[in-house]
């Protein structure tokens, strides 16, 4: 489901990054495992910039590279990090609920909006 949700929003040309805090290394070995390497324009991962989130940085430089103001922007996330991250960026951010989050809910962060699934994005 979810490569179907990025290839429909290519489709419709949104611009899609990766910001991870994961290590390169791994974080490609993922999505070449499940093809999807090639839905991506950005991947920004945990040792590409000197700082990681919740540092803005990682989205700020996706921003600038596609020219797109914070206020087109929208960050989707499974953490409270995420969300932090989102914020100090001045994006929305919208979270799912099934990722680590030291367990808490993801709710108790503030995200804008709590998704079940990927495909609440094409709808939206």
């Amino acid at each position: 489901m979810c490569a179907r949700v990025l290839q429909a929003l290519r489709g419709q040309g949104v611009y899609l990054a990766v910001v991870t805090n994961k290590e390169a290394r791994y974080t490609q070995t993922v999505l070449a495992a499940h093809d999807l390497v090639p839905l991506f324009d950005r991947v920004v991962c945990g040792d590409t910039l000197p700082t990681k989130k919740p540092d803005p940085a990682g989205i700020q430089s996706c921003l600038a590279q596609f020219e797109v103001p914070a206020t087109r922007a929208l960050f989707v996330g499974d953490s409270s990090i995420d969300v932090a991250t989102a914020r100090n960026a001045g994006v929305p951010v919208w979270a799912l609920p099934y990722g680590y989050n030291m367990g808490q809910p993801i709710e108790a962060c503030g995200p804008d909006r709590v998704i079940s699934d990927f495909s609440a994005l094409t709808a939206a």
